[in-house]
């Protein structure tokens, strides 16, 4: 008796990580398109209409289309390695790692973007600056 109570929790715990696999998996891609969604119409705060705006747009479109497909890929991963499960050891390690280094990459890519817009906000001033010269 104690053998199929095991049993059953162990089923249990498996459709539970079934579920949340398939959870982290649509929200991963839903974000992704969100995301790339508001690039493209853009964000209600943002006005770059000046002409030293225009260079930094389109690196940042496309440091940020980067980062999407990035997001959307994580999400069809998971997906992958959900319906693998891990019986099938060599695909679910695999997309998992993927995962991880996707993420990673992300992150950097993340830092970058940061940095470049701090660069511009900080050009963009220096610009303001000499105009009321």
């Amino acid at each position: 008796m104690g053998g199929t109570h095991r049993l059953a929790r162990f089923s249990f715990k498996g459709s539970l990580m079934f579920a949340g696999g398939l959870v982290l998996a649509s929200t991963l891609i839903f974000f992704a398109v969100w995301l790339q969604r508001s690039e493209q119409v853009g964000w209600s705060h943002e006005r770059f209409d000046e002409e030293i705006d225009q260079s930094y747009m389109q690196r940042r479109r496309r440091s940020r289309k980067r980062v999407n497909f990035l997001f959307l890929v994580c999400g069809v991963l998971v997906l992958v390695a959900t319906l693998a499960t891990p019986k099938n050891h060599a695909v679910w390690l695999s997309c998992w790692i993927s995962v991880m280094l996707s993420l990673m990459t992300i992150l950097m890519l993340a830092g970058l973007d940061a940095l470049r817009t701090m660069r511009h906000v900080r050009h963009r001033l220096d610009h303001l600056r000499q105009k009321r010269s």
